[in-house]
């Protein structure tokens, strides 16, 4: 699968599982409007790494696991890793 295309299906996907809902409404609007308007031109890969680094990932197991593939793909990138306590999450 093209990088752009594998940005683009995990971020679908962080947005399916309300990764993003604390974002604002405007933010949220944008995103929807860069992935509808990606595939027919180059993405900013940074933009897309900087919002995956804004998402919320404590909300439950799905979400650690998102964060587990979010991580996966930022290192495949050669990006820093998101750092979550995961003790802290596990047990509360």
């Amino acid at each position: 699968m093209e990088h752009s295309n594998v940005i683009l299906v995990h971020t679908r996907n962080l947005l399916k599982h309300d990764v993003f809902n604390h974002l604002n409404d405007d933010l949220i609007s944008v995103i929807h409007h860069r992935i509808l308007q990606s595939p027919s031109k180059e993405i900013d890969k940074r933009l897309f790494f900087k919002l995956w680094r804004n998402g919320d990932y404590g909300l439950n197991s799905m979400t650690i696991q998102l964060l587990q593939k979010t991580n996966y793909l930022l290192q495949t990138f050669g990006e820093p890793l998101i750092e979550e306590d995961f003790l802290e999450l596990a047990y509360d």
